[in-house]
């Protein structure tokens, strides 16, 4: 078996959440783990030289949109292009996602459930009741809410902006199939190109 998918993300990226389900895929496709690893976009930004959002010059901000516009069309994803709640504290969220890995459950589900919360339901996933109702509609039980802010899972979170850090990753999703990094959901056809050489 090839080696696993290393997948750091964001939960409120809408480039990580175009990707997310096509990662999937792959993995499936080509029968090897994907490791996902949700990661706090302040240390990713801070050690690759990326800004917020909102700090920007205007005409990547204007261009961002256009994007977002074309890969959404593209894609098949009708995102709102303007959520209410984003940017958003996403800790919870990614914590309970970490809760939940960390016990050896799938998070595909949930994840993507959390991310389409934002990007297509207009909720807001800092609050513990969309959380709480993204677990029970993945079936999953809700005591994962709760074992998110235990020191154990709050520690995993650290680790893996540590090992994002580390990594060099300067902004999401990125991908890694063993040393080889790839940045961008527009860079899946590279990931699934190197798991179709090294099968």
């Amino acid at each position: 078996m090839s080696e696993p998918i290393i997948h750091y993300f964001f939960v409120q990226s809408p480039w990580s959440f175009f990707g997310f389900r096509r990662v999937v895929e792959i993995a499936k496709k080509h029968g090897v783990e994907i490791i996902h690893q949700p990661c706090r976009a302040a240390d990713v930004w801070e050690h690759g030289g990326g800004v917020p959002l909102a700090k920007r010059p205007k005409p990547r901000q204007e261009y961002r949109l256009v994007e977002l516009k074309r890969w959404s069309d593209y894609l098949g994803f009708p995102i709102n292009m303007h959520p209410t709640h984003f940017p958003v504290d996403e800790t919870l969220a990614a914590r309970t996602i970490i809760a939940v890995q960390d016990d050896g459950k799938d998070v595909s589900t949930l994840t993507e459930t959390l991310m389409g919360d934002i990007w297509l339901r207009e909720r807001d996933v800092s609050l513990p009741a969309t959380v709480r109702e993204a677990l029970i509609s993945s079936g999953l039980s809700t005591e994962y809410l709760e074992h998110a802010d235990l020191p154990e899972i709050a520690k995993i979170y650290d680790e893996n902006c540590l090992s994002a850090r580390d990594r060099n990753i300067f902004g999401v999703p990125t991908y890694f199939i063993g040393n080889e990094m790839f940045w961008g959901q527009d860079r899946l056809d590279f990931v699934e190109r190197t798991l179709q050489q090294n099968p």
